[in-house]
């Protein structure tokens, strides 16, 4: 399943995106936790601060805020509080200088940028970690989706159309929700190769009347997304997602379907999104 916004057709009024890893998908704790942390310690020999560490880094991607960032945006963060703290990792400045001045946030960008200026070793050092938490990830068990997800999107299907709108790579978004059957219950999937959540969102809603689309996302980046087009935002609350997904279909996929879902709602769901942050930064 892949084409393009122009070949897209609606099939109902109304439509719900929903991102995968972390939202829809029980991927983004393990992969955290199994991969991206601890490919840290393997590139840097940073064993001895391994607490120190996979702490930080899973509670920034995970359980704050910047949950959601982007990869090599979390690794120049954690490195720079490392810096902060008096531990500097080989090549820290060329990664904190690429991350500051490139426009493309990807390995293949990363490999040209480096064969460019082969002097920058940082460069070298971040596409190998960045390689290394793939082939982790590769070796992670799947998951699933979260409780109430089907239940939830069988319930939706009927009145709207589903479409991932994912900043994972589309290959892998779509073997994940092929594999845990979810892919009946989708109309498409616009991923990482299709352009920022923010761009998916403005070429969908060309489709839909004003106030006939909801994103449901768990990072302040689905929000931003959803404010930037105008449309509204379900969040599903870090800690907390199978309660999150359980209210959505007990409760507001029935206020979405009525188009009684207004802004003193979105209101009230943004600042319990935000209080969520608030409690886990505790």
């Amino acid at each position: 399943m892949s084409i393009s916004f122009t070949q897209y057709q609606p099939s109902h009024p109304q439509l719900i995106c929903v991102d995968s890893d972390g939202c829809g998908m029980n991927t983004m704790t393990i992969k955290h936790q199994r991969a991206f942390g601890p490919a840290l310690l393997d590139i840097w020999d940073l064993e001895k601060y391994r607490e120190k560490v996979l702490n930080r880094w899973n509670a920034f991607n995970l359980y704050e805020i910047t949950r959601g960032i982007n990869r090599f945006k979390g690794l120049e963060k954690i490195l720079t509080e490392l810096h902060h703290e008096g531990i500097t990792v080989k090549g820290y400045e060329d990664i904190k200088d690429w991350v500051d001045h490139t426009t493309v946030f990807s390995n293949p960008q990363l490999e040209e940028d480096f064969k460019r200026n082969p002097n920058k070793i940082g460069l070298k050092l971040a596409l190998a970690w960045s390689n290394r938490v793939n082939e982790r990830i590769k070796q992670l068990p799947s998951l699933g989706a979260f409780s109430y997800v089907k239940a939830s999107l069988e319930k939706a299907s009927q009145f709207a159309d589903i479409v991932i709108v994912s900043s994972a790579n589309h290959s892998a978004v779509e073997t994940e929700w092929q594999t845990h059957h979810l892919m009946p219950l989708v109309t498409e999937v616009f991923a990482q190769e299709a352009g920022t959540k923010a761009h998916c969102l403005n070429m969908l809603k060309k489709h839909y009347d004003d106030g006939n689309i909801l994103m449901i996302g768990d990072a302040e980046g689905d929000l931003m997304a959803a404010d930037h087009n105008n449309i509204y935002f379900y969040p599903i609350l870090a800690h907390h997602e199978n309660d999150s997904w359980k209210a959505f279909y007990e409760h507001y996929s029935d206020i979405f379907k009525s188009q009684k879902f207004d802004q003193r709602i979105q209101s009230e769901l943004i600042h319990k999104f935000y209080k969520n942050f608030e409690s886990e930064d505790k």
